[in-house]
């Protein structure tokens, strides 16, 4: 091992002491026991004692502590290894990467564990705006119930260490490259390989960037934002880094990520967005900042609960103050998310053509001859980006299944008008010759599916269950439009629903299934209804019932063209 290395890992493993040290006795803890509201690690001697965290100042009023049998092995192992490698410590000091004395270890872990000092906080965010303001769009961040097990550690500290060491080795190299040049911070800095390692995502789904704001690490968080780290990406459980420091009642964090063209509003894990995350944990500055920032108290989660609901009244009273002083609303940020998405999908291209023209298809391979970006699919696969059909004058095409599918799926649906446009040196811009309607130009279902993926939000059936009543042979809507029960199903799970294999008795529905759809309109007829019944033409008027309703294929067409949960006829 080469001294460069050793000194990475000797810092890894002092990192990996840092999280696993006792913030009480500043010492690895023993006995150790996680506290339930913040998931912070304290010997279990301690505990009892305890009023507030003394990792983040949460209170611990009806605080739980939970004991995890892994986390004990762990902790001697890291002793274990501590105690290995001592004797290296010293020969690496003569290094300006040196690894603290044990004496100096402990100043500074005194130091760490004081509270942030709010100027310098203050002094972040002043200087994060200045950034923002003078790089403007282009420096605009990229688009990309909870269990308490998912914050549980795990794996060994050899892998943590090793784990850390790579960052380390990655954190010193990204400084060295730009200690003589700003960080390109635009949405096309994501496909660069710097940022593509710091997307890279672990067994969980997190990115460095979701593990950095949950373990509260400032310094560490505005490093990556620095570097462009995408702000929105949702784990495997669908949180993002703001659901994180929301959960752990960070305050800075909140503030810094919002910097950053953060969505304020992007549902979770059951729908559940930050602002239902600050009223479930009391955070009530974090919900003042979130609703002056456009945060929605009115957004409804799988159970139809909204932030307001479920606030107490000191929360409640909080809320309707701040959603009188709103800084700044959603909207801004939702078109800044797709500017930066249009110019990323133009790195990789993928078309597939419906079109009936006979000259597209050989304009479409001349195209991609002279631009290396762009690639024609001979089916309609999960690679296709783009999908290419006739339309109008009027920017209309006509509906069949590969356009229904092509909007669940959120793709570009461009006329081939787009093919004719552009040329060996030039491709047109998609959004110019964006379809404008499907069978009409009131049905906007293509451009309303892209910004509903921009925004992050769930699809069009989430929250519904369907039953498909005799599609078990091919069922012809219109000559372009020829539905099996296997391509409807298709449809209705990409859109976020789920089919059933059994008739729905309205009287026995699971609670599993009693969900309140996303998209239904507030007040309407569907905002309860999660089951659906759906035939060919005629339908039993019997299944009107609040949760429960019959309708037509046509009805469930017109949805997806639209791109919104349509009221019934």
């Amino acid at each position: 091992m080469s001294s460069v290395d050793l000194s990475n890992f000797l810092k890894a493993l002092e990192a990996v002491k840092q999280d696993y040290t006792c913030p009480v006795c500043k010492e690895l803890c023993k006995d150790p026991v996680t506290l339930s509201k913040c998931f912070h690690i304290v010997c279990r001697a301690h505990f009892e004692g305890l009023k507030v965290c003394p990792s983040c100042n949460i209170d611990l009023e009806g605080c739980n502590m939970t004991y995890d049998d892994r986390l004990g092995p762990c902790i001697d192992s890291t002793r274990q290894l501590d105690t290995m490698f001592e004797k290296y410590k010293f020969e690496i000091t003569r290094d300006e990467n040196f690894v603290p004395s044990a004496s100096k270890r402990s100043k500074l872990k005194n130091d760490n564990e004081k509270p942030d000092d709010p100027s310098s906080k203050q002094d972040i965010l002043v200087e994060l705006r200045k950034k923002s303001a003078q790089k403007e769009v282009n420096k605009a961040a990229p688009l990309k119930e909870a269990s308490n097990n998912r914050r549980k550690r795990k794996g060994t500290p050899v892998e943590k260490c090793k784990a850390k060491s790579n960052e380390v080795a990655k954190k010193q190299d990204v400084e060295s490259r730009t200690r003589s040049e700003n960080i390109d911070m635009s949405f096309t800095s994501n496909t660069s390989l710097k940022t593509n390692k710091i997307e890279k995502r672990n067994n969980k789904g997190e990115t460095v960037l979701h593990v950095s704001c949950r373990l509260g690490k400032i310094d560490k968080v505005t490093e990556l934002l620095n570097q462009g780290a995408n702000t929105n990406t949702k784990d495997n459980a669908g949180w993002t880094p703001l659901h994180e420091v929301v959960q752990n009642g960070r305050l800075d964090l909140v503030k810094l990520l919002l910097q950053f063209n953060t969505l304020i509003n992007v549902p979770g894990q059951g729908n559940e967005t930050p602002l239902h995350e600050a009223v479930r944990y009391g955070h009530l500055e974090i919900a003042e900042e979130l609703v002056k920032n456009g945060a929605d108290v009115n957004a409804k989660n799988v159970k139809g609960e909204t932030p307001l609901q479920l606030a107490s009244d000191k929360m409640k009273y909080v809320l309707e103050q701040a959603a009188e002083n709103i800084i700044q609303t959603q909207g801004i940020n939702v078109t800044i998310m797709s500017e930066m998405h249009i110019e990323h999908d133009y790195e990789d291209i993928r078309i597939y053509s419906i079109s009936q023209k006979n000259s597209t298809l050989n304009s479409l391979k001349t195209l991609a001859k002279a631009h290396s970006n762009l690639h024609i699919e001979a089916k309609f696969n999960k690679k296709v980006t783009h999908l290419l059909v006739d339309a109008d004058r009027d920017g209309v095409c006509q509906t069949s299944n590969e356009v229904l599918q092509a909007i669940v799926s959120s793709l570009w649906i461009i006329s081939s008008d787009w093919i004719e446009k552009s040329t060996a040196e030039k491709l047109e811009p998609f959004d110019k010759y964006e379809v404008t309607g499907v069978g009409t130009t009131t049905y906007k279902g293509p451009k309303n599916s892209r910004y509903n993926k921009y925004k992050q939000h769930p699809g069009i059936f989430d929250g519904c269950h369907f039953y498909f009543h005799n599609f078990n042979i091919k069922y012809e809507v219109s000559k372009t439009v020829v539905l099996t029960k296997q391509i409807l199903t298709k449809l209705v799970t990409d859109a976020g629903g789920v089919v059933l294999r059994r008739v729905p008795n309205p009287e026995s529905i699971p609670d599993s299934e009693k969900l309140v759809p996303y998209h239904a309109k507030k007040d309407g007829k569907l905002v309860n209804c999660s089951h659906y019944i759906i035939f060919k033409d005629l339908y039993e008027p019997m299944y009107n019932m609040q949760h429960l309703k019959a309708l037509p294929i046509g009805w469930l067409i017109e949805c997806i063209e639209k791109y919104e949960l349509c009221e019934p006829w």
